[in-house]
Protein backbone atom coordinates (compact mmCIF):
# COMPACT_ATOMS: atom_id res chain seq x y z
CA UNK A 1 0.00 0.00 0.00
CA UNK A 2 1.26 3.45 -0.90
CA UNK A 3 1.96 5.64 2.09
CA UNK A 4 1.81 9.42 2.01
CA UNK A 5 2.45 11.91 4.78
CA UNK A 6 1.90 15.63 4.68
CA UNK A 7 4.26 17.22 7.17
CA UNK A 8 6.66 19.92 6.14
CA UNK A 9 10.07 18.58 7.19
CA UNK A 10 11.67 15.81 5.17
CA UNK A 11 13.85 13.43 7.11
CA UNK A 12 17.44 13.29 5.90
CA UNK A 13 19.14 10.01 5.08
CA UNK A 14 21.41 10.42 8.09
CA UNK A 15 18.39 10.82 10.35
CA UNK A 16 16.76 7.76 8.85
CA UNK A 17 19.94 5.71 9.32
CA UNK A 18 20.11 6.66 12.99
CA UNK A 19 16.48 5.76 13.56
CA UNK A 20 16.84 2.50 11.64
CA UNK A 21 19.91 1.57 13.69
CA UNK A 22 17.78 2.06 16.79
CA UNK A 23 15.32 -0.47 15.34
CA UNK A 24 18.04 -3.12 14.92
CA UNK A 25 18.91 -2.43 11.29
CA UNK A 26 22.71 -2.13 11.44
CA UNK A 27 23.07 -2.13 7.66
CA UNK A 28 21.41 0.65 5.67
CA UNK A 29 22.14 1.76 2.12
CA UNK A 30 20.45 4.04 -0.38
CA UNK A 31 20.67 4.44 -4.12
CA UNK A 32 18.90 6.60 -6.70
CA UNK A 33 17.16 4.54 -9.35
CA UNK A 34 18.33 6.52 -12.35
CA UNK A 35 21.94 6.00 -11.28
CA UNK A 36 21.70 2.22 -11.31
CA UNK A 37 18.99 1.53 -13.89
CA UNK A 38 21.36 -0.21 -16.38
CA UNK A 39 22.80 -2.41 -13.61
CA UNK A 40 19.32 -3.20 -12.39
CA UNK A 41 18.26 -4.20 -15.90
CA UNK A 42 21.23 -6.57 -16.17
CA UNK A 43 20.19 -8.28 -12.93
CA UNK A 44 16.63 -8.43 -14.23
CA UNK A 45 17.70 -10.12 -17.46
CA UNK A 46 19.54 -12.79 -15.48
CA UNK A 47 16.50 -13.29 -13.29
CA UNK A 48 14.22 -13.59 -16.33
CA UNK A 49 16.45 -16.28 -17.82
CA UNK A 50 16.33 -18.12 -14.48
CA UNK A 51 12.53 -18.10 -14.66
CA UNK A 52 12.57 -19.24 -18.29
CA UNK A 53 14.64 -22.28 -17.26
CA UNK A 54 11.89 -23.15 -14.75
CA UNK A 55 14.43 -23.10 -11.92
CA UNK A 56 11.78 -21.48 -9.72
CA UNK A 57 9.80 -24.72 -9.66
CA UNK A 58 6.20 -24.35 -8.50
CA UNK A 59 6.68 -20.87 -7.05
CA UNK A 60 4.21 -19.43 -9.53
CA UNK A 61 4.14 -16.08 -7.74
CA UNK A 62 7.68 -15.46 -9.03
CA UNK A 63 6.65 -15.77 -12.67
CA UNK A 64 3.38 -13.90 -12.09
CA UNK A 65 5.32 -10.99 -10.66
CA UNK A 66 8.00 -10.99 -13.36
CA UNK A 67 6.95 -7.69 -14.98
CA UNK A 68 6.94 -5.89 -11.63
CA UNK A 69 10.29 -7.32 -10.65
CA UNK A 70 11.81 -6.20 -13.94
CA UNK A 71 10.18 -2.77 -13.73
CA UNK A 72 10.00 -1.54 -10.11
CA UNK A 73 7.96 1.48 -11.16
CA UNK A 74 5.05 -0.92 -11.60
CA UNK A 75 5.35 -1.57 -7.85
CA UNK A 76 5.86 2.08 -6.90
CA UNK A 77 5.14 4.56 -9.73
CA UNK A 78 6.83 7.45 -7.87
CA UNK A 79 10.12 5.59 -7.51
CA UNK A 80 13.21 7.78 -7.38
CA UNK A 81 15.30 5.90 -4.82
CA UNK A 82 15.48 2.72 -2.80
CA UNK A 83 16.62 2.46 0.80
CA UNK A 84 17.75 -1.05 1.70
CA UNK A 85 18.05 -2.38 5.23
CA UNK A 86 19.40 -5.64 6.64
CA UNK A 87 18.71 -7.17 10.04
CA UNK A 88 20.76 -10.12 11.34
CA UNK A 89 18.84 -13.06 12.72
CA UNK A 90 19.99 -15.62 15.36
CA UNK A 91 22.94 -17.63 14.09
CA UNK A 92 23.07 -20.60 16.43
CA UNK A 93 21.78 -23.95 15.06
CA UNK A 94 18.15 -24.81 15.73
CA UNK A 95 17.50 -28.45 16.57
CA UNK A 96 19.64 -31.53 17.10
CA UNK A 97 21.01 -34.45 15.10
CA UNK A 98 17.47 -35.77 14.51
CA UNK A 99 15.52 -32.64 13.59
CA UNK A 100 16.87 -29.35 12.33
CA UNK A 101 15.26 -26.06 11.31
CA UNK A 102 16.63 -23.14 9.31
CA UNK A 103 17.89 -20.52 11.74
CA UNK A 104 15.60 -17.76 10.50
CA UNK A 105 12.57 -19.71 11.73
CA UNK A 106 13.55 -19.06 15.34
CA UNK A 107 11.43 -16.01 16.08
CA UNK A 108 8.29 -14.10 15.25
CA UNK A 109 7.34 -13.79 11.59
CA UNK A 110 9.90 -11.35 10.21
CA UNK A 111 7.50 -10.17 7.50
CA UNK A 112 5.33 -8.58 10.17
CA UNK A 113 7.94 -7.46 12.69
CA UNK A 114 10.21 -5.81 10.14
CA UNK A 115 7.36 -4.13 8.31
CA UNK A 116 6.04 -2.71 11.57
CA UNK A 117 9.47 -1.39 12.57
CA UNK A 118 10.07 0.17 9.17
CA UNK A 119 6.65 1.79 9.07
CA UNK A 120 7.33 3.35 12.45
CA UNK A 121 10.42 5.05 11.02
CA UNK A 122 9.02 6.16 7.66
CA UNK A 123 5.47 7.12 8.60
CA UNK A 124 6.55 10.67 9.43
CA UNK A 125 9.39 10.89 6.90
CA UNK A 126 7.72 13.64 4.93
CA UNK A 127 7.75 11.76 1.63
CA UNK A 128 5.87 9.05 -0.18
CA UNK A 129 7.20 5.55 0.28
CA UNK A 130 6.43 1.85 0.06
CA UNK A 131 7.82 -0.74 2.46
CA UNK A 132 8.64 -4.14 0.96
CA UNK A 133 9.63 -7.08 3.15
CA UNK A 134 9.73 -10.25 1.07
CA UNK A 135 6.06 -10.01 0.11
CA UNK A 136 6.08 -7.58 -2.84
CA UNK A 137 7.37 -8.36 -6.33
CA UNK A 138 10.81 -6.92 -5.61
CA UNK A 139 14.36 -8.14 -6.31
CA UNK A 140 15.56 -7.57 -2.75
CA UNK A 141 19.07 -8.98 -3.20
CA UNK A 142 19.61 -6.92 -6.35
CA UNK A 143 18.65 -3.74 -4.51
CA UNK A 144 20.91 -4.71 -1.61
CA UNK A 145 23.85 -5.13 -3.99
CA UNK A 146 23.18 -1.80 -5.70
CA UNK A 147 22.90 -0.06 -2.33
CA UNK A 148 26.29 -1.44 -1.27
CA UNK A 149 25.01 -3.77 1.46
CA UNK A 150 26.91 -6.80 0.17
CA UNK A 151 27.49 -9.10 -2.78
CA UNK A 152 25.57 -12.13 -4.04
CA UNK A 153 27.54 -15.27 -3.20
CA UNK A 154 27.87 -18.47 -5.18
CA UNK A 155 24.93 -19.86 -3.20
CA UNK A 156 22.86 -16.88 -4.53
CA UNK A 157 22.48 -15.37 -1.04
CA UNK A 158 23.51 -11.86 -0.11
CA UNK A 159 26.75 -11.78 1.90
CA UNK A 160 28.12 -8.95 4.01
CA UNK A 161 31.86 -9.15 4.82
CA UNK A 162 31.33 -8.80 8.59
CA UNK A 163 27.76 -9.99 9.19
CA UNK A 164 27.68 -12.85 6.70
CA UNK A 165 24.43 -13.99 5.10
CA UNK A 166 22.15 -14.63 8.08
CA UNK A 167 20.23 -11.47 7.20
CA UNK A 168 16.66 -10.37 6.66
CA UNK A 169 16.34 -7.75 3.91
CA UNK A 170 13.88 -4.92 3.51
CA UNK A 171 13.47 -2.42 0.66
CA UNK A 172 11.76 0.95 0.96
CA UNK A 173 10.92 2.72 -2.28
CA UNK A 174 10.67 6.51 -1.99
CA UNK A 175 9.84 9.50 -4.17
CA UNK A 176 13.02 11.31 -3.05
CA UNK A 177 16.58 11.31 -4.39
CA UNK A 178 19.42 11.04 -1.87
CA UNK A 179 22.35 11.50 -4.30
CA UNK A 180 24.46 8.78 -2.73
CA UNK A 181 27.55 7.59 -4.63
CA UNK A 182 27.33 4.06 -6.00
CA UNK A 183 29.52 1.88 -3.78
CA UNK A 184 29.28 -1.72 -4.90
CA UNK A 185 30.83 -4.33 -2.62
CA UNK A 186 33.54 -6.49 -4.14
CA UNK A 187 32.70 -10.18 -4.56
CA UNK A 188 34.99 -11.85 -2.02
CA UNK A 189 33.92 -15.44 -2.70
CA UNK A 190 37.08 -15.95 -4.75
CA UNK A 191 37.83 -19.60 -5.50
CA UNK A 192 35.82 -20.91 -2.55
CA UNK A 193 33.19 -23.49 -3.50
CA UNK A 194 32.29 -24.81 -0.04
CA UNK A 195 28.62 -23.91 -0.43
CA UNK A 196 28.41 -25.72 -3.76
CA UNK A 197 30.08 -28.86 -2.48
CA UNK A 198 28.14 -29.21 0.78
CA UNK A 199 24.67 -29.27 -0.80
CA UNK A 200 23.46 -32.91 -0.68
CA UNK A 201 21.01 -32.37 -3.55
CA UNK A 202 23.44 -30.46 -5.80
CA UNK A 203 20.96 -27.59 -6.04
CA UNK A 204 23.75 -25.07 -6.75
CA UNK A 205 24.33 -26.21 -10.32
CA UNK A 206 27.02 -23.58 -10.96
CA UNK A 207 28.43 -20.54 -9.18
CA UNK A 208 25.59 -18.04 -8.61
CA UNK A 209 23.10 -20.46 -10.19
CA UNK A 210 20.52 -22.25 -8.03
CA UNK A 211 17.99 -24.79 -9.27
CA UNK A 212 15.36 -24.26 -6.59
CA UNK A 213 13.61 -27.49 -7.57
CA UNK A 214 16.49 -29.39 -5.95
CA UNK A 215 16.91 -27.08 -2.94
CA UNK A 216 16.00 -28.47 0.49
CA UNK A 217 14.55 -25.11 1.51
CA UNK A 218 12.26 -25.10 -1.51
CA UNK A 219 11.24 -28.74 -1.09
CA UNK A 220 10.39 -28.36 2.60
CA UNK A 221 8.92 -24.84 2.57
CA UNK A 222 7.56 -24.05 -0.88
CA UNK A 223 6.70 -27.39 -2.51
CA UNK A 224 3.11 -28.46 -1.99
CA UNK A 225 1.92 -32.04 -1.92
CA UNK A 226 4.01 -35.15 -2.35
CA UNK A 227 7.52 -35.06 -3.72
CA UNK A 228 8.21 -36.89 -6.96
CA UNK A 229 11.05 -38.79 -5.31
CA UNK A 230 12.82 -39.10 -1.98
CA UNK A 231 15.76 -36.81 -1.30
CA UNK A 232 18.37 -36.27 1.36
CA UNK A 233 17.09 -33.47 3.59
CA UNK A 234 20.13 -33.73 5.89
CA UNK A 235 17.73 -33.85 8.82
CA UNK A 236 16.12 -30.48 8.05
CA UNK A 237 12.42 -30.45 8.83
CA UNK A 238 11.89 -26.92 7.51
CA UNK A 239 14.34 -24.89 5.45
CA UNK A 240 18.06 -25.55 5.24
CA UNK A 241 21.25 -23.73 6.27
CA UNK A 242 23.96 -26.04 4.93
CA UNK A 243 25.30 -23.69 2.28
CA UNK A 244 25.40 -20.89 4.86
CA UNK A 245 27.00 -22.96 7.62
CA UNK A 246 30.14 -23.60 5.59
CA UNK A 247 30.54 -20.02 4.37
CA UNK A 248 33.69 -18.43 5.86
CA UNK A 249 31.90 -15.12 6.26
CA UNK A 250 29.29 -16.75 8.48
CA UNK A 251 32.04 -18.19 10.63
CA UNK A 252 32.99 -14.60 11.40
CA UNK A 253 29.36 -13.68 12.07
CA UNK A 254 28.89 -16.59 14.48
CA UNK A 255 32.01 -15.67 16.46
CA UNK A 256 30.83 -12.08 16.87
CA UNK A 257 27.22 -12.88 17.78
CA UNK A 258 25.58 -13.47 21.13
CA UNK A 259 23.47 -16.52 21.82
CA UNK A 260 19.68 -16.30 21.89
CA UNK A 261 17.13 -18.76 23.21
CA UNK A 262 15.52 -21.32 20.95
CA UNK A 263 11.80 -20.62 21.15
CA UNK A 264 9.53 -23.37 22.54
CA UNK A 265 7.60 -23.98 19.30
CA UNK A 266 10.80 -25.41 17.78
CA UNK A 267 11.67 -27.70 20.70
CA UNK A 268 9.16 -30.55 20.25
CA UNK A 269 10.76 -33.96 19.72
CA UNK A 270 9.86 -36.43 16.98
CA UNK A 271 7.33 -38.30 19.08
CA UNK A 272 5.39 -35.17 20.06
CA UNK A 273 5.52 -33.84 16.51
CA UNK A 274 4.23 -37.14 15.17
CA UNK A 275 1.27 -37.06 17.59
CA UNK A 276 0.42 -33.41 16.94
CA UNK A 277 -2.99 -32.61 15.48
CA UNK A 278 -3.69 -29.97 12.85
CA UNK A 279 -5.33 -27.70 15.44
CA UNK A 280 -2.34 -28.05 17.76
CA UNK A 281 0.05 -27.36 14.88
CA UNK A 282 -1.81 -24.22 13.81
CA UNK A 283 -1.78 -22.91 17.37
CA UNK A 284 1.92 -23.70 17.84
CA UNK A 285 3.19 -21.96 14.70
CA UNK A 286 0.79 -18.99 14.67
CA UNK A 287 2.66 -15.71 14.28
CA UNK A 288 5.90 -17.40 13.19
CA UNK A 289 7.54 -17.83 9.81
CA UNK A 290 6.94 -21.56 10.17
CA UNK A 291 3.21 -20.94 9.69
CA UNK A 292 3.76 -20.70 5.93
CA UNK A 293 3.99 -24.53 5.85
CA UNK A 294 0.63 -26.29 5.66
CA UNK A 295 0.02 -29.01 8.22
CA UNK A 296 -0.07 -31.76 5.59
CA UNK A 297 3.26 -30.62 4.14
CA UNK A 298 4.80 -30.37 7.60
CA UNK A 299 3.78 -33.97 8.26
CA UNK A 300 5.27 -34.95 4.89
CA UNK A 301 8.56 -33.34 5.94
CA UNK A 302 8.42 -35.05 9.33
CA UNK A 303 7.85 -38.46 7.81
CA UNK A 304 10.87 -37.94 5.56
CA UNK A 305 13.11 -36.94 8.46
CA UNK A 306 11.92 -39.89 10.55
CA UNK A 307 12.91 -42.26 7.74
CA UNK A 308 16.44 -40.89 7.78
CA UNK A 309 18.91 -43.75 8.38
Amino acid sequence: MLNTVTINALKTLDTLKKELAGKNFPLVGAVDYHDVAPLYEAHGERYQKWIERSFHGEMAYLSRGLDRRLNPKLVFPHLKSAIVVARPYPVQPVGDENIRYARYLNGADYHETMKSDLESVFKDSGFQYKVCVDTSAVLERTWAVLAGIGWIGKNTLLIHPQLGSYLFLGVIFTDQEFHQPIQLQKDYCGNCEKCMKVCPTQAIVAAHDLDARKCISYLTLEKRGDWNEEFNSAGFLAGCDLCQEVCPYNTKAVKNSSASDILPYLLLDQQKLNQETETEYSSRVKGTALSRIKFSDFKRNLNSVMKKP
